[in-house]
């Protein structure tokens, strides 16, 4: 009997540490990002509402002056251009569940990016290599000038590509990250947005 109840103890621990395991690979893969980097893009969603946008269309792609008066939005749209540059010329990926982002990352090297300061934020010259890196780089702009309108409930869509439909969004979808998060993680942190 003792050796049935050792034997069911340890199966149990088992049990419990690859649970444990499990959920903690599902958390990182869920958020994905530097808690840092996460950070600037959660003070950006809380404070879209203090940023403006202004993109103008090129031939090649897209001008596009983002800036705020509040310094410390400005500090975290600073640090997120550069932190998403970072991660995009390592190869990794942006919220692979929007196909928006997901076309992006795939037309990544047919894109080129020139970031400059501005006095209250940043101006990010984007230009297309190709005829549908010009498309897919001009959608990527409408997405990030809704996540500024919108904040969370832009954050929350799928928005649709950009070689194959408009690049209007489409209605909330189950599939984003917070939905797939444990316990919501991605959402506790918005501060209770």
């Amino acid at each position: 009997m003792k050796a049935r109840m050792t034997k069911l103890m340890r199966g149990s621990l088992v049990a419990g540490l690859v649970s444990a395991m499990t959920l903690g690979v599902a958390q990182l893969g869920a958020q994905g990002m530097p808690p840092e980097a996460r950070a600037n893009i959660h003070t950006l969603f809380n404070n879209h509402e203090k940023i403006t946008r202004k993109v103008e269309k090129t031939e090649k792609g897209y001008v596009a002056t983002t800036e705020s008066d509040d310094p410390k939005v400005v500090a975290a749209m600073r640090d997120h251009v550069k932190q998403m540059s970072a991660r995009l010329e390592s190869g990794m990926m942006v919220r692979r569940w929007d196909p928006a982002f997901a076309e992006y990352v795939a037309h990544y090297k047919d894109i080129k990016h020139k970031f400059t300061k501005t006095k209250k934020g940043v101006q990010m010259t984007v230009t297309g290599k190709t005829p549908e890196a010009v498309k897919v780089a001009q959608n990527h702009a409408a997405v990030v000038s809704e996540f500024i309108k919108d904040g969370w409930k832009a954050h929350d869509r799928t928005h649709p590509v950009a070689l194959t439909q408009p690049a209007a969004s489409s209605a909330a979808s189950s599939s984003n990250c917070c939905a797939k998060a444990a316990a919501g993680a991605c959402c506790a942190q918005r501060g209770g947005k």
